[in-house]
């Protein structure tokens, strides 16, 4: 009957969706891993360096020959005239071939840099997601096991009042004592309401960060107890990483990389610039070569090399160069700051890890005093001592420090992620 009641507890949790939204067990490792590989962060992340990638590739092509062919016909009268630096002819061919540019190897430099730290930051953003759906996943099973758990009690609260009912009826109690068992048993309905609320909300959740579709129930696995102890072994055993090797700062200490390459090609803009260049234009008689000019020549070409060299830039390089190394003043500033965050959360992580401990004793304590003392109310009612309805209560009682005993493992659980976070260690955790 127990179950029967969790089960249809667990249905109307999800009341309001589609019956007929397919429903998807899914265990804690699965969680992971689904949110590390394609959470919507990862995929952005993924994105920032294929872009970054094509822009590498793009400063790259400008090595590449460029050969651009056309056409200048055009009717003619008087003397042949350029038009848009090129002569009237049948068919033209323009070449040039990029030789000595100081500055696209800085670019090229910058661009490298850029796709280390989206590599970075890809690999932090997994990091992230995995530990926020392992956060998720253990608040999803918690408020699982809370709705299964409020069903039951307030089945002890109904007894209750259907007892309390049938003993102002005969006299044994006042009305004020049904009174209590109303609000008592009004009070279990609205806690069993808002876990149910929480239910959905949680379940949402997960599925964003899992990159799920909303037609999509999940129900979590009962977790292996074998998982929650090699968690706890990895979080006792977990090294922090040095600081340095942290995917954030590491991704920081890329852009800052960057920005340096930036000032040297910002300063490249003025040393002078070498390009092979060609041309061929095909002439034809009717454009008026022949009347104004001595000899006319059908087929004609041009080769040599293109010399540029920068006289007077304006203020636009010094410009550049002031805004890239304030760029790169700011990726400093930040690279500092989150070193100092980095810090400060390993701190934390070790501080709520020694709390979580603490809380996870005391509340074994008090279930331990609830069941002891259920024991003597239970042996006073075979005596005949004590009321159905204190026994009630005591069940009551013992069934909260239950729940508080699986609140406080789930805490412990959540802590001991957030120390394999701070450590760099939540892919290793759960890794084949």
């Amino acid at each position: 009957m127990t179950r029967f009641v969790s089960c249809f507890i667990l249905l109307a949790a999800v009341g309001g969706a589609d019956t007929e939204s397919p429903s998807r067990s899914i265990s804690l490792r699965e969680a992971i891993r689904l949110a590390m590989d394609q959470s919507p962060e990862i995929q952005l992340a993924r994105l920032a360096i294929e872009k970054s990638s094509s822009d590498l590739a793009l400063i790259r092509a400008e090595r590449s020959v460029r050969l651009h062919g056309g056409s200048g016909l055009g009717a003619t009268s008087g003397i042949p005239q350029s038009i848009q630096g090129a002569v009237p002819s049948v068919a033209q061919l323009t070449l040039r071939q990029p030789l000595i540019d100081i500055g696209r190897p800085r670019r090229a430099d910058g661009a490298r840099e850029t796709v280390r730290a989206g590599e970075h930051a890809a690999e932090a953003a997994a990091e992230e997601s995995g530990y926020r759906a392992a956060i998720q996943y253990f608040d999803f099973e918690s408020v699982t096991r809370e709705v299964e758990r409020l069903g039951r009690e307030l089945e002890h609260f109904e007894r209750i009042e259907r007892l309390a009912e049938d003993r102002v009826g005969e006299g044994l109690e006042i009305p004020l004592a049904l009174g209590r068992a109303r609000l008592d048993t009004a009070r279990a309905r609205d806690r069993l309401a808002a876990a149910e609320g929480r239910f959905r909300l949680l379940e949402g959740d997960l599925r964003r960060t899992l990159g799920l579709g909303s037609g999509v129930r999940l129900r979590p696995e009962r977790e292996d107890p074998e998982i929650l102890v090699s968690l706890s072994a990895a979080a006792a055993g977990a090294i922090p990483r040095p600081l340095d090797e942290h995917p954030e700062l590491a991704s920081l200490q890329a852009g800052i990389r960057a920005a340096r390459h930036s000032v040297r090609e910002a300063r490249s803009k003025r040393h002078p610039k070498l390009d092979i260049v060609g041309q061929y234009a095909l002439l034809a008689r009717f454009n008026n070569y022949d009347d104004y000019f001595r000899r006319f020549q059908r087929h004609n070409w041009q080769a040599g090399v293109a010399f540029e060299l920068p006289i007077f830039t304006g203020r636009g390089v010094a410009e550049q160069v002031a805004r890239a190394r304030l760029e790169e003043r700011e990726l400093a500033l930040r690279a500092n700051v989150k070193r100092e965050d980095l810090e400060l959360e390993t701190q934390r992580a070790y501080t709520a890890l020694r709390e979580a401990e603490r809380r996870a004793e005391l509340a074994r304590l008090e279930l331990d005093y609830s069941r002891e003392s259920l024991d003597v109310l239970l042996a006073q009612f075979e005596a005949g001592t004590v009321s159905l309805g204190e026994l009630e209560r005591a069940h009551v009682v013992e069934s909260t420090a239950w729940g508080g005993l699986i609140a406080s493992r789930y805490a412990l659980a959540k802590a001991q992620l957030g120390v394999l976070y701070s450590a760099g260690g939540i892919r290793d955790a759960f890794a084949d």
